[in-house]
């Protein structure tokens, strides 16, 4: 790697030549010799003086020109259809179905004005604004720790101070009933002392009496002395006091073995928003405009026949839902070559799958898959509730079959998601992302939901009026057909812009259902509510 003092070029001849500049195209140093080399190439390259750059971080003036999967190759192609930039190696292996492929020159032409570097610019001041709001939520965090801890301590002598209380509230009462039964106690006692004591008089003098009349009276009379009854002493009663202690105080150390416990817990502080929906680079670019290249009556499929959506499919044809029969139709882009596939249901809505398979909504029918083949009705996905606005993208099918609801499922039927919607989805369309631009049921409002089941309002225009079809070009571009204010509208891919590409005067009448062919880069509009089909081609404007 050559050293960040000296010329790059130079170096690789073994000479250290002091760097004065620096040249943004080859992102490498250079000496003044070496830069009026860079300056006369064809075409010129940028040289800066690097006194201007070193202020710039060095991981911008590092930024490799070479692709990082061929690392001998310069970068020098853009992919529009990807918005890629890769080498001449890159184009065969991985972008070799790619046909918008131009020069890294062209493309980066108005990037400095473009939406790239505006919206780049406005992310990382967005995220510089979420990690401001971040350091100031620690800095919160910080002081609110510390009065979660005193009110901690607080709450916790106010709960001793109310065990002590109430501890001494029992040991009153305790004192008050110990007083009570001793009193009672002692009086017992002593009221029983006393009659003990009488009794113990009343022997005390037969005793001396006795003694008495031994000596004095003669033995007749001491003999019927001994006819005294002596009564039977009874067994006493005496109180004593006890104390037993409450169940609660011998377990005291059980019911109450702590105050409580001191926890960390991690609470979720609401997630910051980030700005983060990065656009792509489109380059520079003249409008486009639409231009009619077929028109049909749907007569022409048959009596009567009806057309209010269908799709693109492979070999310069179309596949229309028939909805007031049991009935698909296959022709090519004028109505010529018709053919009627048969089903055993009314189909809804219907969406390319892969350049062999197609899926239609088929209300409480679920899905049916239609093989482009062999033109004949394959098997069934069920899913539940009456299925109706249907898309797919990237191996997953979107259906619009309850209300406020969108199912996403794969191609054996199996449920991938089910996104609950704030509006009543009507047409579904899916971009190249795997989001789904949807109209509204109960609005003119257009939303966009990604399949991580976010959404979005997009587009609300007073002009837009009973919006039905929705469809999205190779560029990003948004279509919705206006049915009742007889119109076709465009919102941009960086949501920035919007116009009316088609209107009443260019023959829109109650426009349904809307398509678009990202290979022939054509509209698909069933006008007249059904009863024609248009086709229109985009093209640069250039006038």
């Amino acid at each position: 790697m050559a050293d960040s003092k000296f010329c790059a070029g130079c170096q690789l001849s073994d000479e250290d030549i002091t760097a004065v500049s620096w040249c943004s195209d080859c992102c490498e140093l250079v000496c003044k010799a070496c830069s009026r080399v860079h300056k006369i190439m064809s075409p010129p390259h940028k040289v800066i003086p690097i006194k201007e750059i070193q202020q710039l971080s060095s991981s911008l003036l590092s930024l490799s020109k070479n692709c990082d999967n061929h690392p001998d190759q310069k970068i020098a192609l853009y992919c529009c259809q990807h918005d890629k930039v890769v080498c001449v190696s890159c184009v065969p292996v991985s972008h070799q179905n790619c046909k918008s492929i131009i020069s890294i020159e062209i493309a980066a032409r108005g990037v400095k004005d473009g939406t790239a570097i505006s919206d780049l610019e406005r992310r990382i001041s967005n995220l510089c604004q979420v990690t401001e709001n971040r350091r100031c939520q620690s800095e919160r965090t910080l002081v609110d720790l510390e009065e979660s801890r005193t009110k901690i301590k607080t709450r916790v002598s106010e709960i001793k101070r109310k065990v002590i209380a109430h501890l001494d509230t029992l040991e009153a009462e305790i004192h008050k009933d110990l007083d009570s039964k001793y009193k009672s106690c002692t009086e017992s006692v002593s009221l029983n002392r006393n009659s003990i004591q009488s009794i113990s008089d009343s022997l005390s003098s037969w005793k001396h009496d006795l003694n008495s009349l031994k000596q004095h009276t003669s033995e007749a009379h001491l003999f019927q002395v001994k006819e005294l009854e002596i009564r039977e002493v009874k067994a006493a009663n005496v109180p004593i006091l006890k104390f037993n202690p409450s169940v609660s105080a011998s377990k005291i150390k059980k019911l109450v073995p702590d105050l409580g416990k001191i926890t960390v817990e991690n609470v979720q502080v609401p997630k910051p928003v980030l700005d983060i929906d990065q656009q792509c680079h489109f380059p520079v670019r003249d409008e486009r405009r639409l231009s009619l290249t077929h028109s049909f009556q749907t007569t022409k499929l048959g009596n009567e026949v009806s057309i209010i959506s269908g799709c693109f499919i492979s070999d310069d044809r179309l596949l229309l839902c028939y909805y007031r029969e049991k009935q698909l139709f296959v022709c090519k882009l004028d109505g010529s070559n018709s053919n009627v596939i048969d089903l055993d249901y009314k189909p809804h809505n219907i969406s390319s799958y892969d350049i062999k398979h197609a899926v239609v909504s088929a209300g409480d029918a679920s899905i049916q898959i239609i093989d482009l083949t062999s033109l004949t009705p394959g098997r069934t996905i069920k899913v539940e509730g009456n299925c109706y606005g249907i898309t797919s993208v990237k191996d997953t099918i979107w259906v619009k079959n309850k209300p406020y609801t969108l199912t996403i499922v794969d191609i054996n039927g199996k449920v991938l998601k089910v996104i609950h919607t704030t509006f009543d989805p009507r047409e579904i369309y899916a971009n190249q992302d795997g989001d789904v631009y949807c109209t509204d049921l109960n609005s003119n409002t257009v939303f966009l939901v990604s399949s991580d089941g976010k959404e979005r309002e997009i587009y609300n225009n007073p002009d837009l009026k009973d919006a039905l079809g929705v469809a999205v070009d190779d560029r990003g571009d948004v279509y919705v057909a206006g049915c009742l204010s007889n119109n076709i509208h465009r919102i941009s891919n960086d949501r920035k812009t919007h116009d009316m590409v088609l209107t009443a005067d260019d023959g829109i009448d109650l426009p349904s259902g809307i398509s678009y062919n990202n290979e022939s880069k054509e509209l698909l509009v069933f006008n007249h509510y059904g009863e024609s089909v248009n086709i229109y081609k985009t093209q640069m404007n250039t006038g």
